[in-house]
């Protein structure tokens, strides 16, 4: 019988791999890039380990003592956001009296009696700026006076053996269930720690994520940077030296260097005529053999390649901190691209500065006028704790025309004279208190010597010939104004005695 033909078999083929539909390239691993060996997309908590933050902070303070452009960012940081000190302003009826009581207690606010509130808040910004963070504890000294207790970063965090970690804590902070902040675990300087609550302690911090607990240096990204910056620098300082060191260079086309060479280099030639000419014509004549040549060694180091690489990896240190046109060289920047600089820089401090404010002075100036009205040492005011701050005149590259731009928006009601104020670093009505007495100073002279008043205030504005004179106060002899008391005296005397 025939065979039933058969359908050929057919080999099923291996279905391909799927490609990333999504098209996302950066999703995608290449031959030509490295891969990046990066954790798991997680919480800061997890992913800021208490000895990476501790390795960083080492590293940065390392920086601030021997890099100068690290100096330059945490310098310039402070000296333009804190300045001379940010200054309370407070808002009711006793106002002159907390603003007296809070500056008598600042000179000296802190529990060692060393520092006053406006060094508080330098220290605390650039070592939050420097190390991620920093602290003030609210105490009291022995006397029990009401005081501030500044912390460095490396004395909070999770007590070490033989002590137990509490349930909760992450790096020297307790969180509750609800991820509230509870307190903060304290370094003694014996090494044992001390649990300090929230409401007690000021953390100072540029909070860059909602599931952070510890801050992370300005300078975290920047380091590598830093680091190769000043090791290339340190060697090419080598490689001028040497090159430096090196001026002369003697060619030889054959032969070999005998022991008279230091003779032969020496300057003094075997014949006594040339001898003779270099005495009385000054400087030294040099006597090669036939075949030598001396050259001079010019050095091309450091070369202009060299200097632009330095400059585009001191360009990318200062990224994300402060331009660098601000922190480092403004020669090679315009107009325009320099007032733009000036405005991110400016962006920054009043970061910086809402950071202290909101951190630091709202909270001391809460402890301590409420410190002092529940002792009876200050009227209780119902709106004692409204209160502005007054922050340091702001950086400008064009102050003139700013100023004449303010001018007419407060003439035109676009912003008041208090805020003008402010963005000049005074504060509204002391400075409207001390015009008032020069106003009245003014006025009294003008009466006390009979010249009109716009001549002492504006005398620039007075046309010739406009104003007439006024008459003067006539002076009256003490011994003749009968409301004088000498006068009084004279009168009950008898004017017949001698």
């Amino acid at each position: 019988m025939p065979r039933k033909p058969t359908a050929p078999k057919v080999k099923k083929s291996t279905p391909a791999k799927k490609a990333n539909v999504g098209g996302w390239n950066m999703t995608n691993y290449s031959t030509t890039r490295a891969q990046l060996y990066a954790p798991v997309a997680q919480d800061q908590r997890r992913d800021l380990s208490p000895r990476d933050r501790v390795e960083m902070m080492r590293r940065t303070r390392w920086g601030d003592r021997n890099s100068g452009m690290v100096r330059q960012i945490l310098g310039d940081l402070t000296q333009y956001a804190i300045g001379d000190g940010i200054r309370p302003q407070s808002h009711c009826k006793n106002a002159k009296i907390y603003e007296q009581y809070f500056y008598d207690w600042s000179r000296k606010c802190d529990i060692t009696n060393r520092f006053s509130f406006w060094q508080a808040q330098s220290i605390l910004l650039r070592s939050a700026a420097r190390d991620g963070d920093s602290f003030a504890i609210k105490v009291r000294n022995a006397s029990g006076d009401a005081k501030l207790q500044l912390v460095e970063a490396h004395r909070v965090g999770n007590p070490l053996p033989p002590e137990k970690e509490p349930a909760g804590m992450h790096d020297g902070m307790l969180f509750g269930a609800y991820g509230e902040l509870v307190g903060f675990n304290v370094f003694r300087s014996d090494g044992t720690s001390r649990q300090v609550l929230a409401q007690a302690m000021m953390q100072i911090v540029d909070m860059e994520y909602a599931s952070g607990a510890r801050g992370v240096p300005i300078l975290a990204a920047s380091w590598n940077d830093i680091q190769d910056e000043m090791e290339i620098l340190a060697l090419e300082k080598i490689g001028v030296k040497a090159s430096s060191d090196v001026s002369l260079v003697l060619n030889k086309k054959e032969g070999v260097i005998d022991e008279s060479m230091a003779t032969e280099l020496g300057a003094y030639a075997p014949s006594v005529g040339l001898g003779n000419l270099a005495t009385q014509m000054g400087g030294k004549i040099v006597a090669l053999d036939v075949g030598e040549n001396l050259t001079s060694l010019q050095s091309n180091r450091p070369s202009p390649t060299f200097t632009g690489f330095l400059k585009a990896i001191q360009q990318d240190i200062s990224r994300g901190i402060l331009p660098y046109s601000f922190v480092t060289d403004s020669s090679g920047n315009t107009g325009p691209g320099l007032r733009l600089d000036i405005a991110k820089s400016d962006r920054t401090f009043q970061k910086w500065q809402n950071l202290i404010i909101e951190q630091l002075c709202v909270p001391t100036w809460g402890y301590i006028l409420g410190d002092a009205i529940a002792r009876g040492e200050l009227p209780d005011d119902p709106e004692w704790n409204k209160v502005s701050w007054t922050t340091p005149k702001r950086v400008t590259v064009d102050a003139g025309r700013e100023a004449a731009n303010d001018r007419a928006d407060m003439e035109l009601g676009l912003i008041s004279m208090s805020e003008l104020y402010a963005q000049r670093g005074l504060d509204f009505r002391s400075e409207m208190a001390k015009r008032a007495e020069d106003m009245s100073f003014i006025v009294n002279l003008a009466k006390q010597t009979g010249i009109p008043v716009e001549m002492l205030y504006k005398p620039t504005n007075i046309q010739p010939g406009t104003l007439a004179p006024l008459a003067p106060t006539p002076y009256v002899d003490p011994e003749d104004d009968v409301s004088s008391p000498d006068a009084l005296i004279n009168q009950n005397e008898d004017p017949n005695e001698e």
